[in-house]
């Protein structure tokens, strides 16, 4: 209730998209492996570039915060980890990409 979904009806249909979904089950998927939410995943792989010098994090409740904020002292994401991701990304790139 309240996400930029319901505010901005059509703006994000692009990310509805069947590839969008299906990309979301793969990383939510991996994401479970790893023992993470999909959130954590998104935020340990930015940690892992080291040409994002900062991750800027949301979140709605307190809830949300702490496990957010656990991603950045929990171990860092392993090659199996960063593979699977690069695996994910290169069956299903770009998704929400609309010609």
């Amino acid at each position: 209730r309240g996400s930029r979904f319901e505010l901005f009806p059509g703006r994000y249909d692009r990310f509805n998209s069947p590839a969008v979904q299906a990309a979301v089950r793969e990383y939510a998927a991996l994401a479970r492996d790893l023992g993470m939410t999909p959130a954590q995943l998104a935020y340990a792989f930015c940690r892992s570039r080291w040409f994002i010098p900062s991750t800027i994090i949301g979140a709605t409740t307190l809830e949300q915060l702490h496990e957010n904020l656990d991603t950045f002292t929990a171990d860092a994401l392993g090659d199996d980890a960063l593979e699977r991701i690069d695996a994910i990304h290169v069956q299903m790139r770009n998704p929400a990409l609309k010609d």
